[in-house]
């Protein structure tokens, strides 16, 4: 869903007139933040047969999302900023309030194709997740369980607050891509034009 979201906003910002230049000189602040927050996920599912991961890996989850959403606070000053992270926030609540794990429905994945993470969830193999079937109170409202089903190449199953932060990096992107950099070499051109008059 992200993946799709930065390629919509780069299409956007082009037929916007905007500069994917601006992309590559873009400043997020805590940017390795984010990349740390990645890796941390990632980890989780490479190694999800080891021992450690099955016992913390919840928590690398949880501090991955606590990473994401502390760059999105230092850098709320950007376009979109403040509707990616309404979206984190929302998935925050979702696997604060259940024993810090997403509710995810396993009748969408399996609509999905992706019927083999359900059986990874039920042994114990993928620990980020629970059955939205299990959660009893409102938060099963904010899991995973709005369904992008194939023959989409990337079927899967996504959450409100998933859906909030594509819509953010959309307009965060396209923002980025319109917004007019200056930059020091244009300004020390211009001042020595102003100084030969």
């Amino acid at each position: 869903m992200f993946l799709e979201a930065i390629v919509l906003g780069i299409i956007i910002g082009l037929v916007r007139n905007g500069s994917i230049t601006n992309i590559g000189i873009m400043k997020i602040r805590g940017w390795y933040l984010v990349i740390l927050a990645f890796f941390l996920q990632i980890a989780t599912l490479i190694f999800d047969n080891l021992s450690f991961f099955k016992s913390y890996g919840r928590y690398f989850y949880i501090a991955s999302v606590l990473l994401i959403i502390l760059t999105l606070i230092i850098n709320l000053d950007k376009k979109g900023m403040w509707i990616i992270l309404t979206g984190a926030l929302l998935n925050f609540i979702a696997i604060l309030m259940n024993q810090w794990k997403m509710p995810i429905d396993f009748e969408g994945l399996r609509l999905a194709g992706l019927g083999h993470m359900v059986d990874k969830i039920i042994s114990g193999e993928i620990v980020n997740y629970v059955a939205l079937e299990k959660v009893v109170n409102w938060t099963k409202h904010l899991g995973k369980y709005i369904v992008i089903p194939r023959p989409y190449l990337m079927a899967k199953v996504i959450s409100i607050g998933d859906i909030f932060m594509s819509l953010g990096i959309i307009f965060f992107i396209q923002g980025e891509m319109t917004r007019s950099y200056l930059t020091l070499k244009n300004r020390m051109v211009r001042m020595g034009y102003k100084s030969k008059l």
